[in-house]
């Protein structure tokens, strides 16, 4: 059974661009948080705030308020990694086992 999150987000193409975007930002540094993407292919400049927002409100995207000078940091959430893989690879996480994996990450 998949979650209204992960159908809601299937539904939005939007929200794959900027997660892909974001996924391949981490995948191409070493830190687990990067600065806020200001422009992403695909994704219309004035709805990427609205996004960034839905991606967090729902649980695909964590931020974080920097204590540098660096403003707000985001990085790809457990559901968030969850929405990014092929439709059959996908698999409900336990609340605790989405704990666990992000303390490994």
């Amino acid at each position: 059974m998949e979650s209204p999150e992960l159908e809601l987000f299937d539904a939005q193409p939007e929200w794959r661009l900027v997660l892909e975007a974001y996924q391949q930002q981490r995948d191409s540094v070493e830190e687990g948080w990067l600065p806020r993407m200001a422009v992403i292919d695909g994704v219309p400049a004035e709805l990427l705030s609205t996004v960034h927002g839905k991606l967090i409100a729902l649980g695909f995207l964590k931020c974080e308020l920097s204590l540098r000078m660096d403003g707000i940091l985001y990085q790809i959430a457990p559901l968030g990694r969850q929405a990014l893989l092929p439709l059959d690879e996908r698999r409900m996480v336990p609340e605790w086992e989405q704990v666990l994996e992000e303390t490994a990450a």
